[in-house]
């Protein structure tokens, strides 16, 4: 969910989430979260809705998440608020260094990835200077 946010994919629905049962029937039985799919930089079309498919602790703008969206998320959800208030720009960092080393082969492509650039340091940035005791 937090790497849609950073992308921008405001259509990430939750049936675009999906689980895997490694040794299923067995004591060895694992839960794991599938690969990501159907994932779309949709914020870099101006024709499609800006406002995001779940919300993230109320707030369906993405323009308008900020860390405190994030803690009562985590909230509803039963997780830590500082992990995830951790892992937003964990995330945001492991994106930023990640696409220097993408091939970029087309203007399009290119704007989309200096569209998430900007997107995760300005998220990056908004959790490191509204961090809370």
């Amino acid at each position: 969910m937090i790497f849609n946010y950073l992308i921008g994919n405001n259509d990430a629905h939750g049936k675009n989430f999906s689980l895997l049962y490694p040794g299923a029937g067995t004591e060895n039985l694992q839960v794991q979260l599938a690969p990501l799919y159907d994932v779309v930089s949709t914020i870099y079309y101006p024709e499609l809705s800006q406002k995001m498919a779940m919300k993230i602790g109320g707030e369906y703008s993405s323009a308008k998440v900020t860390p405190q969206n994030f803690e009562k998320l985590a909230e509803e959800a039963g997780l830590a608020k500082p992990l995830v208030r951790r892992r937003v720009p964990e995330l945001a960092d492991a994106v930023l260094s990640t696409l220097p080393n993408l091939e970029i082969q087309n203007p399009i492509t290119e704007s989309v990835a200096a569209l998430i650039k900007k997107r995760a340091e300005k998220i990056r940035a908004s959790f490191r200077s509204n961090s809370s005791p």
